[in-house]
């Protein structure tokens, strides 16, 4: 098989993706307005020639209703590793993506893609850095904080993404830390697990070490209105007010993300915008 250059593509993307793409994703990347036919004639010829690999039919009930996955095989993980100037010895890549978060990995991937579509149609906005969920996995930080009993924890910061985002008319970039629920009952373990460890690591040095930012905010998408705002009260009562913005994944498209104001800040009683 002769690789083309949009292959050579697919393949990295789907590294820096952390390691998984839908066929539906690699359709709004690489194929948009050709339909599902071509890219999943040219995913079967990547998979058959050991260039990508996808799920054993033993494995395929894990994988959500109507999307089918990929991931790198072996000769695809080398193409990425020469393109980067590695042997693929050297090259660190997931070889096999956790089944049991297949849903919530897509989940991130989706936003990821909404954040670049909004941010390429205004030119008033700029990507500046994406840091994806597997840096976090791999090499997470540990904060000291404040249990609501006022005792000292220790917990480690494992947010599914990081990124800034760079507007004309102002002087320092927006960062943002990233938080997707796919949860659909009441969670009264939100402030415990990420309001107290998450607001202290925002204010800590790990996190501006980590970062090169003495600033952000948490950006947290839910399943629905009712676990959205049980969210945002939990926050205001546990010490979160003004660090945690809160929206459902059906408010978000590429034009509502940054234009309209669909995130709920802690403290807010009404909807904003998370770039003013």
């Amino acid at each position: 098989m002769r690789l083309t250059e949009r292959d050579k593509q697919i393949l990295e993307t789907i590294h820096a993706f952390d390691g998984l793409l839908s066929l539906r994703q690699i359709d709004r990347l690489f194929f948009s307005g050709h339909g599902r036919s071509q890219p999943r004639a040219r995913m079967h010829k990547l998979i058959a020639n050991g260039y990508i690999a996808r799920p054993t039919p033993e494995q395929q009930h894990r994988i959500p209703l109507g999307e089918t996955v990929y991931w790198l095989g072996s000769k695809g993980a080398a193409v990425v590793a020469g393109l980067q100037g590695m042997t693929l010895r050297d090259f660190r890549w997931r070889q096999q993506p956790r089944l049991s978060q297949i849903d919530h990995s897509l989940a991130v991937t989706d936003f990821r893609l909404d954040v670049l579509q909004a941010v390429a149609a205004q030119s008033e906005l700029l990507l500046v850095s994406w840091v994806p969920e597997g840096e976090f996995l791999s090499q997470p930080d540990a904060v000291t904080y404040q249990s609501l009993s006022g005792r000292p924890r220790k917990r480690q910061v494992r947010p599914d993404g990081f990124f800034a985002i760079r507007h004309t008319n102002h002087p320092h970039p927006f960062a943002f830390l990233l938080e997707v629920d796919m949860g659909t009952e009441d969670n009264p373990r939100f402030a415990r697990e990420k309001v107290r460890p998450g607001a202290a690591y925002l204010k800590s040095d790990l996190y501006k070490n980590r970062f090169g930012y003495h600033y952000g905010r948490y950006l947290v998408i839910t399943t629905g209105p009712r676990r959205m705002q049980n969210m945002k009260a939990q926050t205001e009562r546990t010490g979160g007010v003004g660090l945690f913005y809160f929206t459902t994944f059906a408010a978000l498209t590429p034009e509502t993300i940054f234009s309209q104001p669909v995130w709920w800040l802690a403290g807010k009683p009404e909807p904003q915008r998370i770039i003013p």
